[in-house]
Formats: C-alpha cells, sequence, structure tokens
C-alpha cells in the first residue's frame, strides 16, 4: 500500500500531484499521480526514471490521471540485486496497479517500456486497455546490448558520467536534433543533471531483462490495441523492429517519424502527444 503521501503543484498548472511509494513484489515503487481522468501508466525505458514524462504533464495530464512510477532498477525505486526480466517488471507493473486499485488502464511505454506493456497484455490482457509503444521491439538487436554493456563496464569503471552520456547520446537522438553543439553541450549536461542515477545494481538487472526478452513467438496471441511510434533514423532500435510488430501484432498500427532518433517523444514532443491522444480516444 502506498505510504507518504504529498501534495504539490508541477509548474504553473495548478494540476494535483501525489507522491508516495508502493510495496510490490517485497520491493518498494516510487510513484507519482498528475491530474484527473481515465488512468494512463507511464513506462519508462532502460536505465530511465519517471523525469522521462513530466514533459507531458502539461499535454496529457487534463485529461487522464498519469501514473508515472521508477521501474526497479531505477530512479527511487528498489534495485536488488540482478538478474531481473522483463516479465519480473511487467509482475511489478501490475502489483503496482493492485495497490491503486487499477483494474485496467491505457498504458504508454519507451523503448524497454513497450517490452512491459507487451508482456503484460500477453500475460493479462485484461489490464492494458490499450497501448502506445514508442521505438518497439519484440528483441533487442544484439548491436544495442552490445553498446548497454558497454555502458555498464564505463559505469563499473567509475568513467565519468559526462563522458558516458556523450558515448550513447548518438544512439538516443538523430543527427538532426543534436547538430548544433549548444543544443548537444544542453542535452548532455541535462543528462548528467540526475539527482537519481542507475546503480550498478539496477543498470544490470535491467540490461539482463533486456537480454532475455524475445517475444517474437507469441506476438501473434497480443489482442490489445497497440500504437507504435518509431525513429526513422533510430539507432538502437531500428525502424525494421516496429515494422517486425507492426506485421505480426493482430491489432497494431505503426507511425513514424522521418529524421528522428530513439527518442521521438522527445524530439517530437507536441506530434507524439496528439498522436496518443488520438488513439485513446478512438472507439
Amino acid at each position: 500500500m502506498p505510504v507518504t503521501v504529498h501534495q504539490n503543484s508541477f509548474g504553473n498548472t495548478n494540476v494535483r500531484v501525489e507522491m508516495a511509494i508502493a510495496k510490490v513484489n517485497e520491493i518498494e515503487i516510487y510513484y507519482e499521480v498528475h491530474g484527473e481522468g481515465p488512468p494512463l501508466l507511464c513506462i519508462s525505458g532502460f536505465s530511465h526514471h519517471l523525469k522521462t514524462w513530466l514533459p507531458f504533464i502539461d499535454l496529457l495530464s487534463k485529461s487522464y490521471q498519469m501514473i508515472l512510477f521508477d521501474n526497479r532498477g531505477s530512479g527511487r525505486s528498489s534495485a536488488p540485486p540482478p538478474p531481473y526480466t522483463i516479465e519480473m517488471l511487467a509482475d511489478d507493473l501490475a502489483g503496482l496497479m493492485d495497490a491503486l486499485n487499477i483494474k485496467s488502464a491505457f498504458m504508454l511505454g519507451s523503448s524497454m517500456g513497450g517490452a512491459v506493456i507487451q508482456t503484460l497484455a500477453l500475460k493479462d490482457p485484461k489490464r492494458v486497455k490499450k497501448g502506445v509503444l514508442i521505438s518497439p521491439f519484440a528483441e533487442l538487436p544484439r548491436t544495442s546490448l552490445l553498446k548497454s554493456t558497454t555502458v555498464g563496464k564505463l559505469l563499473q569503471s567509475g568513467a565519468p558520467l559526462p563522458l558516458i552520456i556523450e558515448s550513447i547520446i548518438p544512439w538516443l537522438f538523430s543527427s538532426d536534433f543534436i547538430s548544433a553543439p549548444e543544443k548537444l553541450k544542453s542535452k548532455i549536461e541535462e543528462m548528467a543533471d540526475n539527482p537519481y542515477p542507475p546503480s550498478t545494481d539496477g543498470y544490470l538487472g535491467q540490461l539482463h531483462a533486456l537480454e532475455s526478452f524475445n517475444i517474437r513467438n507469441k506476438l501473434k496471441e497480443i489482442t490489445t490495441p497497440l500504437l507504435l511510434i518509431a525513429g526513422e533514423h533510430d539507432l538502437s532500435t531500428p525502424l525494421y523492429c516496429a515494422e517486425e510488430l507492426e506485421l505480426n501484432l493482430p491489432h497494431a498500427t505503426l507511425e513514424t517519424f522521418p529524421r528522428v532518433g530513439h527518442m521521438p517523444h522527445v524530439e517530437c514532443r507536441e506530434a507524439v502527444a496528439e498522436l496518443i491522444t488520438s488513439f485513446f480516444i478512438e472507439p
């Protein structure tokens, strides 16, 4: 059950905010609730925390009760020793829903978050009304896994965080997005100014979850309506990953953004929010 509840406002929006911790599967999951309306659970990607979704509060919280949370291994949630699995993260999501007395909800996930949504939709389809998967995949490409493994080694070696971030920037953003030197410098500083960086256990645990995830042979069993959003210049999960899902998921629609990388929700925030809203209100 949630504890230490606070109420606050985000920016100048005067939106009610609840910040709390839920005991789920013998760990603590930190979450925040923004706005009112049908519940919308937002699941972050690998090694990211709920800050991913803060720029969407002004766009979505007037229509939805946005529930942002940190996956196990990230942010202010527990980071038990590895290994983790995507199924374990999906069980955490289901446990959080139970703690909040939410039987079914809209869901929004980025990259690894999309893998969590697919897994929950397969295990317990009643829980997922509709899902939006940004930069999705059925199995993470080996190139992306190798990059993430190398970053893990850099973290363990004590390499400076700004240098590590600089090495992964091309895997996250398009060439167009980072072409301006000042814009690139600002993005690196923003990512380095992280009050809740992933622990080694948390990073390696989530990496193990990605390494063991492969849902290819079960895609046709997922009956949940899904919107797939992909950047055409994504290096981490190339466009063919989303195209494979569109081909094999029974009820999936793919929307692509030209000259955009792995983070279309960052590069094209307002356009992505419009797609999300339109998809959720469709009958």
